[in-house]
């Protein structure tokens, strides 16, 4: 007979402590109204023939106990069948049916009846091998299956990184078209997330809710990307499509890349009280190395998590072979590098549902950089000057943050449950370059020396009230966002004479050259940016009909302060000469989802979201020029906030025999801000000023599915797979494309699937760019036109085996046919004769993709 759980009854909270907690939180949140905690042997009271549930998500037997507690019935199942097996939670007023189908959403596990009050829980029965939906948090703020959320939502769990060989960002959407990563063969490495034609700052990326810093971009010698997470301490990676600012504010409005790392529950086994998992990895892509621990344990009411791991590696290879310098350079630029990364968490658990934790992390990437790419240029007509001999950079990104969070709840007649959170985050960019510099005259060996810094605090609240109207039930969730970002830029540089020749009289000494040196200064002037928020949003079910409205208040501050550095850069004298001051901006974003069960397979939804997005302080103000490479960055403190509305529908699908989603979505964007614009130049210098492109439209459609061929009478576990993704872009204003469209994408794969080993066939076909804008291209000829990427399909060949119950193996061949590609965000901006657009000089070739290529993993769960 299976084992019955037992519900904890014994009450390990301590009155003293929650009340004193909960007064301090209430006394931050101005809630109002509360009463005294309940203790954890009290029960809430059925509301309106329903049960009222407040149980987060935990593991599966915790779950089930929290559930035993609420409504008396008794749970029974094969113990093996929850190992390592978390819940999602429930939070609200319904049946205890309905509540214990959300409580094993994901699971794979089915329940049936005993009596009255008494169910046990199997493995559901159906040939297919399919695992029921995933759980997303992103998508409206509360846990829930990703089947019944008005959006597009993808959830990618720690397992799949793992037999995925997930190492980079880039990595992790391999096979998720519609969602894409630039930047080969560049010093900064990979870019952000492109998604939907949208990228850059527009997508929110988010660790923990915290979000990482901005790009940053000044020339050859600075240029940072958004690349600061190491997916190791990540448990599990949602990507939101679509506008999100009714969530998460102006940095959401093409969606949001979600990170929640790992928490101890995470490692400790279910009826241990000590955990621990080990790592080791190599990918031949990059020759990197990768070693990782993670040790966990639990003492009554504490719980405790450290995490190390680095990877060393070198270089991504590009299909050229051939090496050399400057332009005639296919081979990537050699580099070595090292990203270490730390993560420690603290958490008190006093009470039933209770708990305070503190988390520490930090995470560090040393980049060397021999860029022998540059050596004979500048480069402007396919002809090299010969000014630089020799350069080489060294960039070190640092993201420090230490956190604390606390959920409770509540018997409040407002509130059920109460969440807030206190982070406080520095990110820190530096970039060291020296280069020997011979412009004929002169002989030197110059120094380039760029900082970048971001602090930001944030405070975040998130408060529920579930509660039934009538035949409706409401899930209430709001609170406030408060966030302040102060962003420091500095460069400055050295010269000293390398040989006795022309002006450089004395070998080791200062270069004679003013030009040569660069004094302190700054592109743009330090701002503290202050944000303050307000979001609510009700989910309301009516049968079968789930609708979802919402709103943020967003209110922004950008106050610029005038540095001595700043004003070095721009020739002022004074602050009182600098007539940019600060800049308010405030938008109300609503939205408003609806989902409609048409039965129990089916499911329609659709969803209506406005988005905005305020200005950079670099495109308001930021200023440089480099008149030997042949450009000019200008600001425009003219720009407009970015404004947004998108609409979205689909269909949903759901049966033994496999899966499909199908989405649609119409974005129109106002003010779109064009941060690569290159304006007509008065001279041969090609100048960068970001400018709004007053009319923008962005459509398309994503398609994926899954089919399970064992339900046909094929070997068990043998299934097939299919993704879909187009977008269409368009310059309403001038009806030029939109150059950060990505062209059609689909994968196709074959897998097989069983207890202890699995594999996946998978072919990758994209098409070859046809549309791009080249009405402000600037050719570095004056006569070449942008390159378009030719189509490619690609054949990668993973797979992984449970070598014991504690250790998997998981590796993967790619790019097995050892085809020569460019992936469009990579070569954007570059012409078609094998240059660069005047900021980073390459021969088309470096910037291809990796050939035939295999990466292998081993994990060990103690």
């Amino acid at each position: 007979m299976p084992p019955t759980f037992t519900p904890p009854l014994s009450d390990s909270s301590s009155p003293t402590g929650h009340f004193a907690l909960t007064l301090l939180t209430i006394a931050v949140l101005c809630a109002g109204l509360h009463s005294a905690p309940l203790s954890a042997a009290e029960q809430p009271a059925r509301v309106a023939g329903n049960y009222a549930f407040s149980i987060e998500q935990q593991p599966l037997v915790s779950a089930l106990n929290a559930f035993s507690t609420v409504t008396g019935w008794q749970m029974g199942m094969s113990a093996d069948l929850a190992q390592n097996v978390t819940s999602p939670g429930v939070t609200g007023s319904m049946s205890a049916e309905k509540a214990l189908d959300r409580l094993l959403a994901g699971s794979n596990l089915s329940y049936r009846h005993l009596g009255d009050n008494t169910v046990v829980l199997e493995k559901r029965n159906t040939a297919g091998t399919l695992a029921l939906d995933p759980v997303t948090v992103s998508a409206t703020r509360q846990a829930q299956s990703v089947a019944s959320v008005p959006s597009t939502v993808t959830v990618h769990d720690r397992a799949e990184l793992d037999r995925q060989n997930v190492n980079n960002i880039r990595d992790l959407v391999r096979y998720e078209p519609g969602v894409t990563v630039g930047g080969a063969g560049q010093r900064a490495g990979t870019s952000g997330y492109n998604i939907r034609g949208i990228d850059g700052d527009r997508i929110l990326t988010q660790v923990d809710g915290v979000e990482v810093p901005d790009n940053y971009f000044s020339g050859p010698y600075a240029n940072t990307h958004r690349n600061y997470v190491d997916p190791e301490i990540v448990k599990r990676v949602e990507v939101l499509r679509g506008p999100a600012s009714a969530l998460y504010g102006s940095s959401a409005i093409g969606g949001a890349v979600s990170y929640y790392t790992l928490d101890p529950d995470d490692i400790i086994k279910e009826g241990k009280d000590v955990g621990a998992r080990l790592k080791t990895g190599y990918s031949s892509a990059d020759n990197s190395w990768l070693n990782s621990a993670t040790v966990a344990g639990r003492e009554g009411d504490f719980d405790a998590l450290l995490h190390v791991s680095q990877r060393n590696g070198r270089e991504t290879e590009s299909f050229g072979e051939h090496g050399g310098t400057g332009l005639n350079r296919t081979a990537a630029n050699p580099e070595d590098a090292r990203a270490t990364n730390v993560l420690a968490k603290l958490g008190w658990n006093y009470g039933e549902g209770d708990r305070l934790a503190f988390t520490y992390e930090k995470y560090k990437d040393d980049t060397h950089t021999n860029q022998k790419s540059a050596v004979g240029g500048p480069f402007t007509g396919g002809r090299g000057f010969g000014f630089y001999r020799g350069r080489e950079g060294n960039d070190v990104v640092t993201r420090e943050r230490f956190g604390l969070e606390n959920t409770f709840a509540l018997d409040s007649l407002l509130v059920d449950n109460v969440k807030w959170s206190l982070n406080y985050q520095i990110a820190k960019t530096d970039q060291n370059t020296i280069e020997r510099y011979v412009p004929g005259s002169r002989d030197v060996w110059r120094t380039r020396d760029t900082t970048y810094k971001e602090r930001q605090w944030i405070f975040d609240a998130q408060l529920d009230k579930a509660f039934n109207l009538g035949d409706t039930e409401h899930l209430l969730t709001y609170g406030t966002t408060l966030k302040q970002q102060k962003v420091t830029g500095e460069r400055s540089g050295t010269a000293t004479c390398a040989a006795v020749l022309g002006s450089c009289r004395t070998l080791g000494t200062a270069s004679p050259t003013a030009s040569d040196s660069l004094a302190t200064n700054s592109d743009f002037p330090d701002p503290t940016i202050n944000t303050y928020a307000l979001f609510a949003q009700d989910q309301i079910t009516w049968g079968d009909w789930t609708f979802m409205p919402g709103a943020r208040y967003d209110y922004t501050r950008l106050d610029p302060h005038v540095t001595d550095a700043f004003l070095r850069a721009v020739n002022l004298t004074s602050a009182d000469q600098f007539n940019d001051k600060e800049k308010k901006w405030h938008r109300l974003s609503p939205k408003l989802g609806v989902t409609y069960a048409i039965n129990d397979a089916y499911t329609w939804y659709g969803q209506y979201a406005e988005g905005f997005r305020t200005p950079s302080a670099k495109a308001l103000y930021g200023r440089f020029q480099n008149l030997n490479s042949g450009y000019v960055v200008e600001p425009n403190p003219d720009l407009e906030p970015e404004k947004s509305k998108g609409y979205e529908t689909g269909l949903r699908g759901r049966f033994d025999e496999g899966s499909f989603d199908l989405a649609v979505f119409y974005n129109k964007y106002r003010d779109f801000i064009n941060e690569d614009a290159i304006q007509p130049a008065t001279s041969s210098a090609a100048v960068f000023q970001s400018n709004n492109i007053k009319h923008a439209t962005i459509k398309g459609l994503e398609l994926k599915g899954r089919l399970n061929l064992d339900t046909f009478g094929a070997p068990q576990g043998l299934y097939t797979q299919g993704s879909l993704a187009y977008a269409y872009g368009r310059n309403d204003d001038t009806g030029q494309p939109l150059n950060s469209v990505n062209p059609l994408t689909g994968v196709w794969g074959l897998g097989y699937d069983q207890k202890r080993y699995g594999g996946l066939l998978s072919w990758t076909l994209v098409k070859r760019k046809t549309r791009v804008d080249d009405s402000s291209f600037h050719a570095p000829d004056g006569s070449s036109s942008p390159f378009k990427t030719p189509g490619f399909g690609l054949v990668d060949l993973t797979g992984y085996y449970k070598v014991a119950d504690d250790v998997t193996v998981s590796g993967g061949l790619y790019n097995l046919a050892d085809k020569k590609y460019w992936l469009w965000d990579d070569v954007r901006g570059y012409d078609g004769v094998g240059e660069a657009g005047v900021t980073a000089p390459a021969n088309l070739d470096r910037l291809t993709q990796p050939g035939r290529n295999f990466a292998i993993n081993l994990v060990w769960d103690i």
